[in-house]
């Protein structure tokens, strides 16, 4: 995701856990690195799974890595 399309996301996110507190006033900060917080650990998460589903499709392939057995032929 670009940057501006990130922080779009996250100041959405900021405004609805605002708008869901009462719109407190003087805390927009708290709200801004709440979400921030949680966008980029949802995105820790995303890629971790994306990285535990390649290791798993490299693990199930790795039989057919091996070379093929040589078996004598005559000529």
């Amino acid at each position: 995701m670009q940057d501006n399309e990130q922080q779009q996301a996250i100041r959405d996110a900021a405004y609805r856990t605002w708008v869901e507190a009462g719109c407190p006033a003087g805390n927009d900060w708290f709200f801004w690195f709440k979400s921030e917080q949680e966008y980029l650990q949802y995105q820790r998460d995303s890629q971790s799974d994306v990285e535990d589903i390649v290791q798993e499709a490299s693990e199930e392939s790795f039989p057919a890595s091996d070379s093929p057995a040589w078996s004598k032929t005559s000529v």
